[in-house]
Formats: structure tokens, C-alpha cells, sequence
């Protein structure tokens, strides 16, 4: 766990960060207020530890300043003075504790243990999943009763995945949570960390207790059966390296069975091809083997060796891969190749067989069948689940209600839905509804939820944004508006969703990608026809290319060179498949504009890898151009083009459209007075703000010159002033401290129009703004 220690006595801070990483924790140290403040905007911590008479920033008025920005991590103050009023001022400014000095370093340790787990979820002091037990206030852990013997990163690693159980954390999120910032060490490293947690695991019987989770990170396995599901994943890199990497149990689960299914339905498919080498076996026998038959037979033979393994029949695709090769020589086949060739027909023939009368073992789980959209209301009012399913029934969606928590925290752990109404009022226990609803915000693609609250209150708005919410509307609410919020919610996570499309002229292939791909978040649009390439190109408009190298017709080569012509696609990513493994197609590849290239049979987490690791960059180079790079907002073109969308969609649905303009009043006089720092933080607080407030569909951007905009549709401006009144507040009391200790507070103007009343354009719209003293 990540603490930062503010105190400007070097002696106490001595003894304090001594104590400290005594106890594992990873400590950062600065001595005034203002560089706490600096540290807390560049790095995530669990617990922030705050003397109260700090040079430059005092406590108090750092730990306003952090609450007031949107910052919810548990804060203990630290004073000198043993006065109720000090106490109670530190309380009001939003610390979660208060401790008088002189410290006593065992209370100190039993508070910030005591603030870290607290959270909004509640759980026992000592960390537990199954026989693995974390004791923080000895640090010692223990398997079935067995003393694991740790270094402090391999303590600090293990606490950081039971704390954490269902989230996946990248070498990167690791190193930010467990080194500070002057000890930042190579990703490698993490990588030895893990590889020796793992072997101290292992030899106290707890195996596999830490996946992979290929090209996102490492988690935790907390599923049922841990040391046999180690066995099921593990796939083998040996000699002492990592293991082979799994995926998410339930996501791993539903690939088995789609990929059993695919068996069963193309298992025809795979006897025609076999049955294309027999016939060449067949004629090897009676000497009369023709040009024609020997080149179908190479050409099947590389379709097999594409696919076989990725059934997990790895000596299948080795048997048709060596056919290949010695039907791809020149010349005509000498006696030892010919009985060669015979005898790996047998025994392909013999792997074939076989899979298919194990077909039904494969597949004695029913594969569900698909459904478009997942919807969980978890709400006891079963008159709104009624109505919902009733809206959306003709659209083949299906409503599922659950009416209590517990069902659903059960219901969640083996089931990736949509989208998830949640009714944190209703339900017992808001700590719990907080805890699931931050569950479901961290999982492998996130689940996005939309709140059903009683009460709209700017800090309920912000606390449940904070955990993760997609959506907040304010009961009593009726069905429509539920599904006209969720309807956005799910429009927009769609719209983030990586849109993939594959071109391969084996439907097999295809169809096995699906299931690698679309559960963590990609839709994959399979094309078996490579002519009709330019064509569904256009049409779906994809993020990413996957093209298969050796296609009729016109080969993924060829396809790649043409897309890199038109200006319009020369960034797309392009991954390749093929089943060669020589350089000169490797080299290809590269030549014509591929991104990179992937070995079949495919294997899963190599291709996710791939592609998370393409879209990476991709993603880059598109923030750059579409988002502010201060604020993180939409910048003034994408977010103009975001408000024409609104306006059209508000147009066709008959609806108005509002837009507030917010402006930093004399934000260049600010700058110059306290200098650009300061102008950058009152732009960014209020960029987290609004984030925090404007979470149900609404058009968030940043202009320029200290001018933000919200575009929001279905409310009149009369709405929308009275829902601006609250945050308008809080701007205007938030106070900012300069870099030489100057405070100064921030005048906004504001103005609300209305489309179509006020004008048909963005431009008029803003021009009517601007004559409201802008």
C-alpha cells in the first residue's frame, strides 16, 4: 500500500517513514503543503497522512483543497495542538481521522490500517481468500498454517491482490502502487517480484495463485478450485520462466465451450479437408497423383495446420504443417517422402477421429445461446422491471431484475453483463452498493452502471462517479427514463468499444476469433470474401484490421497495400495471420504497412495481446488530436462535433438541447498575477468536477481562454439552470493558492441557450451566450 507522508520535521519524518516501511508500506516524503498538493495530482495513493502546520500550504487547507477537487482518499491529520476547535476544523475540511502529537507509532499503525480497508467496503482487519491468510498488524502470512517467508515487494505484492481481488493490475499499475518515486524500477522487475511470490506460493501449496492476464497484467485467482484451474491454464513456458497466461475464469470458461461448439460445427468442414488428403494418399498408392490434387491437397493441409491447434491438438497442426512442406517442394516426391506422407495422413486421420466421437464430452456444457444486449436491474421494485422488459421486448433485448444484493453480488461473479441499473437506496447497506458498484468499475472490460438515487446532491453525484458510475438519475423515475439514460450509457460504451474486422477465407477461423475477441469489449466483424473487402471496409469503419495473408482472389498482402494508399486509412492498425513462419513472408508483411503478425494456430492471449498493444498507440495519436491535453476534455473541435450529433439526435427525437457556457472570468489576468500553474489548476479542478457532475450522456469540452461547454438534451433551460445552481456554488467557494502562497478565489460567468429557441447552430447558439455578458 502507497502512503504519502507530509511533515516538514525532519526528525518525526525520519521516525515516521521508518515505522512506516517497517510495516511494508511504500512511503513518499515531502515537507510542505504545496508539493503534497503536486504529489497528489500526478500519483494515486491509499492513504495521504497530513501534519496539520505545514510551510507554503497548512493541512487543513491542503485537505479542503483535495475534497473540494474530488478527491476521496482516506486522509489522517496530524497536530500538535490538543484543542477541540483544531479538531473539529480538520474533521470540516473532510479528514477521515486526527492524531495529537506526540505520536504513539501503535496507535499511528492501527489507524492507518484501520482507514485503509475502511473505504465504503467493509471487510475484516485481516485479509483472507481461502487458506491465505494476510495478518497487517504482524505482516506475517500464512497457507493452511504454513509461515510464508517474504521479502517486503513480495508482502507488499500479495496485499496489493487481496486487497484488490477482481482487478487486474499491469506492471505499470504495480509499480505506481508499491515504488516511490524515487526508486522507480524496470518493468523486469515486477516481473522477478511476481515470478518469486509465485515459487513461495507454490511451495506452501498454494499454485497458480497469480494469473496472467495476457497483455493487461497480473490478478488474483480467488475462482473455485484454484489448483485445478492452475492445471486447465497452464500451457507451458518451462526452464524456470513464467507460466503461461490465462484469462479471466469466466471469460476463459466461455471460450472452451464456444470453441467445443465450433467443433461440433464444422466438424464437417474438417472431414472434407481430411478427406482431400486421403484421396491424395490414395493416389500415392496407385502412382497416379496429378498437379491438380497435389496442390488442393498443400492448400487443405495449410488450412488444417491453421486451425487444429487451436483446439489444443498442437500434433495435429504439426502433422499438417509438415505435409505442407513436403507437398510444397519443387519436383516431383521421392519413395521416403511419399511413405512419409502416408504415414502422417494415418495419423492426422487418427487425431480427426478421434476429436470427433469426443465431440459430446468437448461440449457437455450447453453453450447459451447469444443474446445482443445483457440488461440487470437490481432493484425490489418489480413494477419498473415489468415496464422496462415491456419497452424494449420488441427490440429482442431482455431485462433481467434481481431484487436484493446479495443475489446480484452472486448472480455478478460469473455473469459479464452490459450495462447495470442499480438502486443504491433501496437495497440495505449503501457500503455494500458502493463495494459492487466499484467491483463492477474495475473489472476486465468494465461493466458500466447507471445509479438510482434518492436525493440529488452534488456530492452524491461526485461520490458515486468516483466509484465508477456511468449514469445518476434521481428517483421516483419512471421506465422510460431509465431506458432513454441506459440507451446513451450503452451507446457510448459501444462507441468505445474496439470495432474489429478480420478478413480470412476460413469460416472456422472466424468464427474462433469471435469468442477470443468480444469478451473484453471488441466487436468483430468476420469477412470469408476478400472481394467485398473496400466495400465492408467502409462500412464499418473499423479501429483495428486483422488479414489473413494466403487468401484467393487477392491476398491480405495485396489488401494491405491498398489500404495504405488511401489517406483516409493510412493509420489504421494492421495485424496479420498466416501460417508461414519464414522470414521473406515476415518481411512482407512489414514492407507493405503491416503493424505486426501473428503465428497460426492462433493462440488467444497473443492476439489480445497484439492488438491491446496496436490500439495503444492508436488511441494515442487520437487523444492527441481529439482532447484537451490540461483538462482531458473533448477539445473545441471534437466537442462541436459531439454537440451537432446532439442536436441531430435531439432534432429526430423531438427534444430540445441545451448548452451552458462556462467561462473562467480574467483567466489571463490570473495568469499573469499568479502565474500559468495556477491558471492550469483552476482549469483542471474544474475539468474533475464537471467529469464527477456530468455523467449521464451529457457533451463535456474545453474551448480554450478558460471557456468550458455542456450540451445536454431532453431539459429545458430552466432545468438545466437549477441543476447548474449547486455546482456554481462550489466553483465559486473553492480556494486556490499560488505558487508564492497567494490565495485567490475564481469568478465564473456563465450562460444557458436553448436549440431550437435561441438558435439552429452551434454558432448562433454561442453568439446568443456571448450577449449574456459571457
Amino acid at each position: 500500500m502507497r502512503i504519502l507522508l507530509i511533515e516538514d520535521e525532519e526528525i518525526l519524518a525520519s521516525v515516521l517513514l521508518k515505522s512506516l516501511t517497517k510495516q511494508h508500506y511504500v512511503v513518499d516524503v515531502v515537507q510542505d503543503g504545496q508539493m503534497g498538493w503536486e504529489y497528489t495530482q500526478s500519483t494515486n495513493y491509499d492513504l495521504l497522512l497530513i501534519d496539520v502546520g505545514l510551510p507554503k500550504l497548512d493541512g487543513i487547507t491542503l485537505c479542503q483543497r483535495l475534497r473540494s477537487g474530488g478527491c476521496f482518499t482516506p486522509i489522517l491529520l496530524m497536530t500538535a495542538k490538543d484543542g477541540s476547535r483544531e479538531r473539529i476544523q480538520g474533521l470540516d475540511a473532510g479528514a477521515d481521522d486526527y492524531l495529537i502529537k506526540p505520536l504513539d507509532l501503535e496507535e499511528l499503525q492501527a489507524r492507518i490500517r484501520a482507514l485503509i480497508r475502511r473505504g465504503d467496503r467493509p471487510c475484516s482487519p485481516i485479509l483472507e481468500v481461502g487458506s491465505l491468510r494476510l495478518d497487517p498488524s504482524s505482516c506475517e502470512v500464512t497457507y493452511n498454517n504454513k509461515l510464508l517467508e517474504l521479502t517486503a515487494k513480495e508482502y507488499s505484492l500479495l496485499e496489493l491482490f487481496l486487497r484488490n481481488p477482481s482487478r487486474v493490475f499491469s506492471r505499470g499499475d504495480i509499480i505506481e502502487h508499491l515504488w516511490t518515486f524515487d526508486d522507480p524500477p524496470q518493468e523486469e522487475t515486477v516481473k522477478s517480484h511476481i515470478k518469486y511470490l509465485r515459487q513461495k506460493l507454490k511451495a506452501v501449496g498454494a499454485v497458480d495463485w497469480i494469473e496472467n492476464v495476457y497483455g493487461l497484467g497480473y490478478r488474483l485467482n480467488t475462482g473455485r478450485e484454484l489448483g485445478r484451474q492452475g492445471e486447465q491454464g497452464r500451457q507451458g513456458k518451462q526452464g524456470g520462466k513464467e507460466k503461461s497466461q490465462v484469462v479471466i475464469p469466466q471469460v476463459k470458461e466461455q471460450f472452451q465451450q464456444a470453441m467445443g461448439g465450433l467443433w461440433k460445427q464444422y466438424q464437417g468442414l474438417m472431414v472434407q479437408r481430411l478427406m482431400v488428403l486421403q484421396e491424395l494418399a490414395a493416389a500415392l498408392s496407385s502412382k497416379t497423383l496429378a498437379k491438380e490434387l497435389r496442390q488442393s491437397a498443400e492448400r487443405e493441409a495449410h488450412k488444417l495446420a491453421g486451425v487444429l491447434g487451436m483446439f489444443e491438438q498442437d500434433n495435429g497442426t504439426q502433422l499438417a504443417r509438415e505435409i505442407e512442406q513436403i507437398l510444397g517442394k519443387d519436383g516431383d516426391l521421392s519413395a521416403s517422402e511419399k511413405r512419409q506422407l502416408l504415414t502422417l495422413i494415418e495419423d492426422l486421420g487418427n487425431i480427426i477421429n478421434l476429436m470427433g466421437q469426443n465431440v459430446d464430452y468437448q461440449t457437455s456444457t450447453a453453450i447459451a445461446p447469444e443474446i445482443s444486449t445483457r440488461l440487470i436491474l437490481i432493484d425490489p421494485n418489480l413494477q419498473l422491471g415489468s415496464q422496462l422488459q415491456q419497452l424494449v421486448e420488441c427490440m429482442g433485448i431482455c431485462w433481467q431484475q434481481i431484487s436484493n444484493l446479495e443475489d446480484a453480488k452472486n448472480f455478478l461473479q460469473t455473469t459479464l453483463p452490459d450495462l447495470v441499473v442499480l438502486n443504491v437506496d433501496d437495497i440495505s447497506w449503501r457500503k455494500e452498493s458502493l463495494a459492487l458498484l466499484s467491483d463492477l468499475a474495475t473489472r476486465t472490460p468494465p461493466v458500466p452502471v447507471l445509479v438510482l438515487a434518492a436525493t440529488d446532491e452534488l456530492v452524491e453525484r461526485v461520490t458515486f462517479a468516483q466509484y465508477g458510475a456511468r449514469g445518476f438519475l434521481v428517483k421516483p423515475v419512471t421506465a422510460a427514463q431509465v431506458w432513454d439514460v441506459s440507451s446513451q450509457i450503452l451507446q457510448r460504451t459501444r462507441s468505445l468499444r474496439v470495432n474489429i474486422l478480420a478478413v480470412d477465407d476460413d469460416p472456422l477461423i472466424l468464427a474462433a476469433l469471435r469468442p477470443m475477441l468480444e469478451p473484453w469489449g471488441m466487436r468483430m466483424t468476420g469477412l470469408e470474401n476478400p472481394l467485398r473487402f473496400w466495400e465492408v471496409l467502409q462500412s464499418t469503419k473499423p479501429d483495428l484490421l486483422i488479414l489473413d495473408v494466403e487468401m484467393p482472389h487477392i491476398n491480405g498482402i495485396e489488401l494491405c497495400r491498398a489500404v495504405r494508399t488511401d489517406p483516409q486509412w493510412q493509420e489504421l492498425p494492421i495485424v496479420f495471420l498466416t501460417a508461414h513462419r519464414e522470414m521473406e513472408t515476415v518481411q512482407q508483411v512489414f514492407a507493405v504497412g503491416g503493424d505486426d503478425y501473428v503465428i497460426k494456430p492462433v493462440v488467444g492471449a497473443e492476439l489480445l495481446a497484439r492488438i491491446t498493444h496496436r490500439l495503444e498507440r492508436s488511441r494515442l495519436l487520437q487523444s492527441l488530436s481529439t482532447k484537451d491535453p490540461l483538462t482531458g476534455l473533448a477539445n473545441q473541435f471534437q466537442s462541436n462535433r459531439d454537440l451537432q450529433h446532439l442536436i441531430a439526435q435531439a432534432e429526430k427525437n423531438q427534444q430540445s438541447v441545451c448548452l451552458a457556457i462556462l467561462s473562467v472570468t480574467d483567466f489571463r489576468q490570473i495568469n499573469i498575477k499568479y502565474g500559468h500553474q495556477a491558471g492550469n489548476e483552476v482549469l483542471q479542478r474544474w475539468s474533475r468536477l464537471f467529469q464527477s457532475v456530468f455523467c449521464s450522456g451529457e457533451v463535456l469540452g474545453y474551448w480554450g481562454n478558460g471557456e468550458f461547454v455542456v450540451g445536454v438534451s431532453g431539459l429545458t433551460k430552466t432545468e438545466v439552470n437549477h441543476r447548474l445552481s449547486e455546482i456554481l456554488t462550489t466553483l465559486r467557494q473553492q480556494i486556490f493558492t499560488a505558487f508564492d502562497g497567494d490565495r485567490f478565489q475564481v469568478i465564473c460567468n456563465f450562460a444557458v441557450v436553448e436549440y431550437p429557441n435561441d438558435g439552429l447552430t452551434i454558432q448562433s447558439l454561442y453568439q446568443v451566450a456571448a450577449g449574456h455578458n459571457l
